[in-house]
């Protein structure tokens, strides 16, 4: 049964996506008496997850020109959370101990996990530094089109967007040359 959906106002420019396939793996050993090796029980989940990336256009943005370019300080992107998993190629294998029970639990167990865990890598540093130069080539791209929907971008001869995100120096090449 379908419930009312939740419908929020958001303004979001999306600038990134990044698909890639995550294995989730949880295992539970156990012992008689701190001695007798009762095996080791194996629920692994492999799911192709798509990260997308965005910011918010209503926050504060910055336009600066220098000669020919402008340099964009633009808003911080975020991971669009949750991260967008794909349940019809979602695989999972279950390995039971030799003398263990099922492992339904282990494997409901894993599968609630699953959701947080993404949310944390979608947050990693090393994720948001693969898709970075990505969400840079976008914001500049988005900017470029304003300008010339606007008739700014060929009337002031700009030649050059340079992107720039919070807590960053500033690239050393411009973002996007017009050629």
């Amino acid at each position: 049964m379908a419930a009312i959906p939740e419908i929020t106002p958001e303004l979001n420019l999306e600038l990134a996506t990044a698909t890639q396939t995550e294995v989730f793996t949880k295992t539970d050993s156990s012992q008689l008496w701190g001695m007798l090796d009762l095996g080791t029980s194996t629920a692994q989940i492999r799911v192709p997850v798509t990260y997308r990336y965005h910011l918010c256009l209503r926050e504060p943005w910055k336009l600066e020109i220098k000669g020919r370019c402008i340099i964009v300080q633009a808003p911080e992107f975020h991971p669009s959370l949750p991260p967008a998993i794909y349940t019809d190629k979602l695989e999972k294998l279950a390995v039971r101990g030799w003398a263990r029970g099922s492992v339904t639990g282990l494997m409901e167990q894993l599968q609630k996990e699953i959701t947080p865990m993404l949310v944390n890598y979608a947050n990693d540093p090393r994720h948001l530094d693969l898709v970075r130069a990505r969400c840079r080539q976008s914001v500049a791209e988005f900017v470029r089109l304003w300008l010339e929907r606007e008739g700014q971008w060929s009337r002031c001869g700009f030649t050059e967007i340079q992107v720039v995100f919070p807590k960053e120096l500033q690239p050393p090449d411009p973002t996007l040359r017009l050629r």
